[in-house]
């Protein structure tokens, strides 16, 4: 039973920084997010020619295919008034790459859900809560360990991190377009920084919250419970 403990609470801490992870996508992957960002003051026009509310609308069925069930036909018949394509096909293979690492992403989102779940509920019939705490701990400022640094370098050198990022899930050139693509005007590099800077401060804060927040605040429970 001890190694079955030990090895639980090792997958509850690494868990966490998946959990935290997936909950800021699913945020990021929000119409209220787009809208947002979209609608900001000082979010950059497109110079060919897309207003905002054309953004939004290629921008929201782009988002949904990333999300759902939908196929590369349903992005295959936006077009523009002269009945040129939205995407061209080099642009549709990106974005069918995108929905496979985003869909490998949720699984393990899913994945660490069940093995939250899992020491949640063993901790309520094997009284094992103190110790499922601790793993919480552990993963909560592991999270926000791994964020600071993500974060440092958004700041620091946001284009390095940007071609990593890319380099480490595409192959090749694939992900590289040029300004007058549809995808670069719909998602220009100043979205991208955007993403990545509210996902750092999205997994920073549920980190610091479980990391320290959590604890301290057990801990005060417990003083007042014995007062």
């Amino acid at each position: 039973m001890k190694i079955f403990e030990k090895g639980l609470s090792g997958l509850v801490t690494v868990s966490i920084p998946i959990l935290i992870s997936g909950i800021a996508i699913m945020f990021l992957l929000s119409p209220f997010f787009l809208s947002l960002e979209y609608r900001r003051p000082n979010f950059p026009v497109d110079s060919y020619g897309f207003s905002t509310e054309e953004r939004l609308d290629f921008g929201n069925q782009t988002r949904r295919y990333l999300i759902s069930k939908a196929s590369l036909d349903d992005l295959r018949v936006l077009k523009f008034d002269s009945g040129d394509p939205i995407y061209i096909e080099r642009e549709l293979s990106h974005l069918e790459d995108v929905k496979l690492v985003l869909q490998g992403m949720l699984r393990f989102f899913y994945g660490a859900t069940a093995v939250f779940l899992l020491g949640g509920s063993y901790a309520r019939v094997r009284d094992w809560n103190a110790e499922f705490l601790r793993a919480i701990t552990r993963g909560g400022r592991l999270t926000a360990g791994i964020l600071a640094v993500m974060l440092f370098f958004t700041l620091v050198s946001f284009q390095s991190l940007f071609t990593n990022f890319h380099l480490l899930f595409f192959e090749g050139d694939s992900w590289l377009f040029y300004y007058s693509d549809s995808l670069i005007r719909l998602f220009p590099v100043r979205f991208w920084q955007d993403i990545f800077l509210v996902f750092g401060l999205i997994t920073l804060a549920g980190g610091a919250v479980l990391g320290w927040y959590l604890p301290a605040r057990s801990k005060s429970m417990l003083i007042k419970e014995d007062v």
